[in-house]
């Protein structure tokens, strides 16, 4: 399809290695020489190596960082850029160039995850093995479909309509042009592989579960403005009678995708301020965000920290004492708090402030905070900033409510967004490699 999807995939390589993507060229690989997925997922062993691929290319470093948290947090007010890398830079300034390398790395990344399931959803139906039950089958489908409703997700909100490939990548000829699809398009395969997943996840996944499927169609359902579906996905991934309020801050995991000091990731490296272990400091708290926690809320001080000079730093990732690359921070992406500010929202949109009361009061008391009361005149304002300071440095969050709000324009344009940053451009190495794709949005490049 474009450039860099293309991987050699074998046994070994589909289940523990990444290809590097800013040095990679089709120009270098020889498909004849690669080991074909159907000789390498023969059985239920076998094919439960390979959907580890899949949690393996999750868990990429560029994704890790710049995927799923800087891109989006330098993107709004969540967060600044303080490194020294022009291409994130351009990310804080609203001017993300096609040529941008970091974008184009983070791109090709989701690709890869997306081909890395699309191999294991190709072969494993045909997979003969009298040990492979129905329903374990289906689960190992089922998390194979979830990683690549996570990368699509993370694409269409990022980039709105891109190439929908939902079969693996294994040639260079004429396959490899797609063109992007609707944004409804892309979110409605992200709908049609979570659901899927919700259906037939089932017990011994590596993380994944029914109920962070349900999750993340209640996040698609938020975007989309199907508030009645969103409470329905919300209340089935946490229940109709969750407590908040009994689990610690950031303990309130649903599906986190968790690392090792041997299988690590950099986030507290580049969080960190300089003499805070061995930091690059290459992202801090917006001063936005430090303003908006109230008084006496006890997630300012478990979300930003200060140096003795008074450099503010993020430490929701903070194994400071870890080398780059060996860091067990765990990227949080499904937390119950952000299904029960879900709850609130949509108890509020429908007129019923009692139930929105509740629900947003559970995340103000365990916060420390006192109970407030919604109505028609408050309750977005209000949802909206506790979704700030709740979900804060987690990821797309503060600009994808903006932006599925309204307010993106009205919240950023002093610092220079406008309705063309709507969506980022396509990177222009796929632009260039794949001929049915044209560019994005009101580029003009």
């Amino acid at each position: 399809m474009i450039k860099q999807l293309f991987r050699i995939t074998s046994g070994v390589a589909l289940a523990a290695l990444t290809l590097g993507c800013d040095t990679f060229s089709l120009d270098a690989v020889q498909p004849i020489d690669s080991v074909p997925l159907n000789l390498a997922v023969t059985d239920a062993k076998s094919a439960g190596a390979a959907r580890a691929g899949v949690y393996d290319e999750l868990q990429d470093a560029t994704l890790t960082f710049d995927g799923y948290i800087a891109s989006y947090t330098y993107f709004s007010d969540d967060s600044d850029w303080t490194g020294t890398f022009p291409t994130r830079a351009q990310f804080d300034n609203y001017n993300v160039l096609p040529s941008n390398s970091t974008m184009a790395a983070v791109w090709a990344d989701y690709y890869d995850v997306i081909n890395t399931a699309n191999n294991l959803l190709d072969v494993l139906p045909g997979v003969e093995d009298a040990s492979l039950t129905d329903a374990t089958r289906n689960s190992l489908l089922a998390e194979a479909r979830f990683g690549r409703a996570i990368a699509y997700f993370h694409l269409v909100t990022g980039w709105g309509g891109v190439p929908i490939v939902l079969t693996p990548t294994v040639g260079v000829g004429e396959e490899l042009n797609v063109p992007a699809s609707s944004e409804a398009d892309v979110y409605s395969q992200v709908i049609q592989d979570a659901q899927f997943a919700a259906d037939n996840l089932g017990a011994g996944t590596l993380g994944m579960n029914p109920e962070a499927a349900n999750a993340l169609l209640a996040r698609v359902a938020m975007m989309q403005g199907r508030y009645e579906d969103a409470g329905r996905f919300a209340t089935l991934a946490i229940g109709a009678d969750y407590d908040l309020t009994a689990v610690p801050y950031l303990e309130d995991e649903i599906f986190y995708l968790n690392f090792s000091s041997t299988d690590g990731q950099s986030n507290a490296f580049f969080f960190g301020a300089s003499g805070v272990g061995a930091s690059r400091y290459s992202i801090a708290p917006s001063q936005a965000l430090d303003d908006a926690y109230e008084e006496g809320d006890e997630r300012r001080d478990l979300s930003i920290a200060f140096t003795d000079d008074g450099v503010r730093y993020g430490i929701k990732y903070n194994d400071f004492a870890a080398a780059a690359g060996s860091q067990d921070d765990p990227i949080y992406f499904f937390r119950a708090a952000e299904q029960v500010l879900i709850l609130a929202e949509v108890a509020a949109r429908s007129g019923d402030f009692d139930t929105a009361d509740k629900w947003i009061n559970q995340v103000r008391n365990r916060a420390g905070l006192d109970d407030i009361e919604l109505d028609d005149s408050n309750f977005e304002d209000a949802i909206l900033q506790e979704r700030f300071v709740e979900l804060a440095m987690e990821g797309g969050f503060r600009l994808w409510d903006l932006r599925r709000t309204g307010r993106a324009v009205e919240k950023l344009g002093a610092d220079g967004y406008d309705p063309c940053d709507s969506v980022w451009p396509f990177p222009q190495d796929n632009i260039d490699t794949n001929t049915a794709l044209q560019q994005n949005g009101c580029c003009n490049c």
